[in-house]
């Protein structure tokens, strides 16, 4: 069996830093990937290219044709489909290395999972598309002692970060909640090719992780997609960190909310369930209203009389082609209501 594996990885194992010891422990390796857009596609096809041998990706959103200009593993027919992009991502990742264990979880990341998510990984990856999912991740990688791999893109400007908690800084030291105010989940402009380039540097420092030799902390990669300059700066851990130098975890003390709101990022909205629904009910149900249904293994799309495109999948559902809060609101509650299933 190593024969095969250092057969299929040959030039990778020539690689200083990796070598034989190093893939091995690369394919031994379980990683958590947040979010499955333009970063963390792009993350989760290289590092299944590289052979990581567990990856559990996570998102709440769907393909729709704004993502396939950016996003990898995706194309016209999962945007049709409108397909959770934690499935496609997984598919992809099979499709890639068969021998790969995967986990797709299609979900909210929040102080009800997140510890759970991160746990039993190695490394944790951002593909996340706001600031306030990744105070989270910070906050549950300093609680445990987990490295992660911040990243970030706007326009042609990318940003990448190691970070080993026990080691160096972590992200509150170098950026506050108020950053995430009423930027958090705004529409930003990207190009794919800046997404895959960050998403590759974030692959790479975590490879090289995973392979033993372990970045620098404390080193934040700034990305200049346009005009091709990368930079390093230098972060010092702030002693008075909330974080992780007075250890307050205010994002993992917050409930998460139920009502309905914008995903980030996007112009849909989300519900969010207090328990996953019973999708063979909910087809049955929706049938008998008559109800134009296309059923999925593991999730179902509703195309409303009003318009909208209703996916429900596990604790989610997620309303597409809505005017605004308040239309995704009504269209919620009269489907649900004319399927009896208000109460889920």
């Amino acid at each position: 069996m190593e024969a095969e594996l250092f057969e299929r990885f040959s030039r990778q194992v020539l690689l200083k830093g990796i070598g034989q010891e190093g893939m091995k422990r690369i394919r031994d390796s379980r990683v958590a990937i947040i979010g499955c857009g333009a970063l963390g596609s792009a993350e989760a096809e290289l590092l299944a290219r590289a052979g990581v041998g567990f990856l559990r990706v996570v998102d709440r959103d769907v393909v729709d044709y704004t993502n396939i200009h950016r996003t990898h593993m995706v194309g016209e027919r999962e945007a049709e489909e409108g397909k959770p992009k934690a499935l496609a991502c997984q598919e992809g990742v099979k499709g890639i290395d068969g021998s790969i264990r995967t986990e797709a979880v299609i979900d909210d990341v929040d102080s009800d999972n997140a510890e759970d998510l991160m746990r039993d990984v190695d490394i944790v990856l951002d593909g996340s598309d706001n600031l306030e999912t990744r105070f989270l991740i910070n906050e549950v990688a300093v609680k445990k002692g987990k490295p992660w791999v911040y990243a970030g893109v706007n326009g042609w400007y990318g940003t990448v970060m190691f970070i080993s908690p026990r080691k160096g800084p972590c992200l509150r030291c170098f950026m506050s909640p108020e950053m995430a105010q009423d930027t958090s989940c705004d529409i930003i402009p990207t190009i794919g090719t800046v997404t895959t380039m960050t998403g590759s540097v974030a692959a790479g420092l975590a490879l090289r992780y995973l392979a033993g030799d372990e970045p620098e902390p404390g080193e934040l990669i700034l990305i200049d997609g346009r005009l091709m300059n990368i930079e390093k700066v230098s972060v010092r851990r702030d002693p008075q960190c909330p974080v992780c130098g007075l250890r307050r975890f205010e994002m993992l003390s917050r409930r998460p909310s139920y009502g309905v709101a914008r995903l980030c990022g996007s112009r849909a909205f989300k519900v969010r369930l207090n328990r996953p629904v019973n999708l063979e009910e909910a087809v049955k149900a929706l049938e008998r209203a008559n109800e134009l249904v296309m059923a999925r293994p593991g999730w179902v799309r509703v195309l409303t009389k009003e318009g909208a495109s209703v996916t429900i999948v596990g604790r989610l559902v997620i309303i597409e082609n809505a005017k605004d809060e308040t239309a995704a609101a009504q269209i919620y509650d009269k489907l649900m209501r004319a399927v009896g299933l208000s109460s889920m």
